[in-house]
């Protein structure tokens, strides 16, 4: 019982500074995409930072990263595991110009949707495959060609730590289209920052970054990926 209220007046005091300071610095972000969009990115990892601070001081939550550089020293196109909100964050912080492929509907969420649309983030309609796929590849081939990062969760949602990868095509058929080879990215965030959890978890999150893979065949990729991004994770 102690415990469970400790965890939750943690989990409280995060949710109150992560709320108040996504909307103020949202407010701050529009302001500064007046000036043009690194304002706007600088202020973005603030957030970011802030957000990973907190997590760290206040919930005791951690990372370790293998093969950092990977993410840093060019341009890539990502494929992440997806279990928890806390990828988004670090990718955001870490990456110096990053992109994220997001459903439509979270553009329309106020303060954060407002922020996404502003970043240059590609939205699309998963409804509409097909199209869904032109969007990506035009836009991404745009944005790659001008140094940014571009973000794919390929599994399309959120899932348990436990739940075996299954991912989509799409973003596999564009990396073959665009001849962009793929890069992996494994964690484990799911056991601290669970999906639709409102508390938190204390521990350290490992995340690895794998090797390039280059797309011949999509179902042999597919299968490769999947299994890569299975590995079993330090915790």
């Amino acid at each position: 019982m102690i415990n469970n209220l400790y965890l939750f007046t943690k989990a409280l005091l995060f949710w109150i500074i992560f709320a108040s300071t996504t909307i103020l610095l949202s407010f701050l972000l529009i302001f500064c995409r007046l000036f043009g969009y690194m304002p706007a990115l600088y202020i973005a990892k603030l957030w970011a930072w802030i957000s990973i601070i907190s997590l760290k001081y206040i919930c005791g939550i951690s990372y370790k990263v293998d093969g950092l550089e990977k993410l840093t020293k060019r341009q890539n196109l990502i494929f992440s595991k997806h279990q928890s909100t806390w990828e988004t964050i670090f990718f955001l912080l870490i990456i110096p110009k990053p992109i994220f492929i997001v459903k439509r509907e979270l553009m329309y969420v106020p303060f954060f949707g407002w922020c996404l649309f502003l970043l240059k983030n590609i939205s699309i309609d998963r409804e509409n495959g097909s199209s869904a796929i032109k969007k990506m590849i035009t836009e991404t081939d745009k944005l790659y060609n001008n140094g940014f990062s571009i973000i794919i969760f390929p599994e399309g949602t959120r899932v348990a730590v436990d739940a075996k990868t299954e991912i989509k095509q799409g973003g596999i058929i564009m990396s073959k289209k665009l001849q962009l080879p793929i890069l992996p990215v494994t964690h484990n965030a799911g056991l601290y920052w669970p999906r639709h959890s409102f508390l938190k978890y204390s521990g350290q999150i490992h995340l690895l970054i794998g090797n390039l893979i280059n797309v011949s065949d999509i179902n042999a990729s597919k299968m490769e990926i999947e299994v890569w991004m299975d590995k079993k994770l330090d915790v």
